[in-house]
């Protein structure tokens, strides 16, 4: 068939009568077939001659063979393509979609020889890749076919393939492991031909071998297309621990449990879910490897551009705590911006951690102390946010008064004395006891109630020195009595207090 003849029919060894079958599979007009029988009339012989058929051009009688051809016309539900030296192919347009806009006259094609048609020299050919017609003089390993699944067995599935019976391994059925294959019973596969076993005819098939060629060809075309920095929408097909696969067309990126949101994320089923479309970011494609790394939350404004406009220091805040740590607990100002309360500053009394305060989800007043925008810092204080318990212990504690309190822990040099919460005060090791003794504990243990006398208060530098022996010996007396002044007082000692802690103690380096 020559390339130059846009309308091929089936065989050029028929005259052309009045109701002729066309490629289109129309029945020829009258007025067509009498344009034909002109056209023809003229021939010499040496002309017809040129309409028999021709030598096949090389490579194209050798069935599978590829060979590169050009879009010369486009009729029903065919496509013609000149393969060169006056030959043309023809395949089906259903194998590109069935839809003429995806094609073009003068588009190059690679297809693949299936057979030749001797009489007319029209070549039957397959998009490579495409479902090809299959039959026991056809069948063959590495073809593409379609099955219909008419059940299933221990090991896999069965279908039929327009009469041969074939066999998918359950291994063969997808890429991803399916847990239930019998879903597929009744549905159409495009499948491998791995193995034909012709003296049982029956065929071995995979539809994985499909799926991974053809992921493997829609990741080389993407990778081609992608660059670092690109938004696209995509589709959450699976989800993960670590993180969510988002198909980009044919092609998994991942994104990583870190990159779905600002705010700090437990499971990622809380932000999303299957089947759910998403645009992301690609953050990095390692060809190597053929990974892509994408990210959600790199789409979405960063919350802590605003930071320094929203939040001063001195401020008052409601915040949620978040999760705990050893050295104090984070609280959400908003989504996506955390600040620390530090150890220090979750109490005006010593506590041992910050579960003994708070837990998460709780809600607490807090009062912002620093921001620092470019690190992603904001430091806040729970015990800023309420009454200071020191503002008036210089009026509640009058030096020489004799009040009760709790013992809330020991070292070797004296015992802190809790006097109202959030405020504690010393007892040296000499003002335990007028018996010396080498350790606390001889003396009081944590959590014990005592009665102390107030020996010095100094607001300021939050300190209050105590003393349990100078409250035994007085207990009786009113407070008009403790008042005045003791000779025990004036007296100076020969030797300074233990720890060099002279006429008191050391807060230096002590934290309440």
């Amino acid at each position: 068939m020559m390339s130059e003849n846009p309308h091929p029919t089936e065989s050029s060894s028929e005259a052309p009568s009045s109701e002729t079958s066309s490629g289109d599979g129309d029945m020829m007009d009258d007025a067509l077939a009498r344009e034909v029988e002109q056209a023809m009339a003229g021939m010499s012989p040496e002309d017809m001659a040129s309409l028999s058929p021709a030598t096949v051009p090389e490579g194209a009688d050798t069935p599978d063979a590829v060979v590169r051809g050009t879009v010369v016309a486009i009729h029903g539900d065919d496509v013609f393509v000149d393969l060169g030296e006056k030959h043309q192919g023809v395949v089906p347009l259903s194998q590109y979609g069935g839809k003429k806009a995806q094609l073009s006259i003068g588009q190059a094609l690679e297809v693949v020889v299936d057979r030749t048609d001797v009489e007319s020299g029209l070549i039957h050919c397959s998009r490579e890749g495409a479902v090809r017609p299959a039959d026991w003089n056809t069948i063959k390993r590495g073809m593409i076919v379609e099955g219909r699944v008419t059940g299933m067995n221990k090991g896999g599935l069965e279908l039929i393939l327009k009469g041969i019976h074939g066999f998918m391994p359950a291994s063969q059925v997808a890429e991803r492991s399916v847990r239930d294959i019998s879903c597929y019973i009744g549905e159409t596969l495009r499948c491998e031909v791995i193995s034909v076993h012709k003296r049982d005819k029956s065929v071995t098939l995979s539809r994985r071998k499909v799926e991974e060629r053809e992921r493997a060809e829609a990741l080389e075309k993407l990778l081609a297309e992608l660059e670092v920095g690109q938004v696209r929408k995509g589709v959450v097909s699976n989800l993960a621990e670590y993180g969510a696969f988002v198909d980009l067309g044919g092609v998994d990126g991942l994104v990583h449990i870190s990159d779905l949101s600002y705010a700090p994320v437990d499971k990622v089923s809380d932000v999303l879910s299957p089947g759910q479309e998403i645009d992301v970011k690609v953050l990095k494609i390692d060809t190597e490897r053929q990974r892509i790394s994408l990210g959600v939350r790199q789409v979405q404004p960063d919350p802590w551009d605003r930071v320094a406009d929203k939040y001063t220091a001195g401020e008052q805040l409601r915040v949620r705590v978040t999760r705990l740590a050893d050295f104090g607990a984070f609280a959400a100002l908003e989504d996506g911006v955390d600040g620390l309360i530090p150890l220090s500053e979750m109490s005006w009394t010593r506590i041992p951690n910050a579960a003994a305060v708070v837990e998460p989800g709780q809600l607490v007043e807090v009062v912002v102390i620093r921001v620092d925008a470019n690190k992603r810092r904001i430091a806040l204080s729970m015990k800023q946010a309420q009454p200071d318990p020191w503002a008036e212990v210089y009026d509640a504690f009058p030096e020489n008064a004799i009040i009760e309190g709790k013992v809330t822990r020991l070292a070797d040099f004296g015992a802190f004395i809790e006097l109202l919460p959030g405020v504690e005060g010393l007892a040296h090791i000499s003002e335990l006891s007028e018996q010396r003794i080498r350790h606390c504990g001889e003396v009081v243990q944590a959590g014990q109630e005592v009665k102390v006398r107030v020996l010095k208060v100094e607001p300021e530098q939050r300190r209050i020195s105590l003393s349990l022996k100078l409250a035994d010996a007085d207990a009786a007396h009113s407070m008009e009595d403790a008042n005045a002044p003791r000779p025990e007082q004036s007296k100076k000692r020969k030797k300074p207090l233990r720890g060099g802690l002279e006429g008191g103690w050391d807060w230096q380096g002590l934290s309440m």
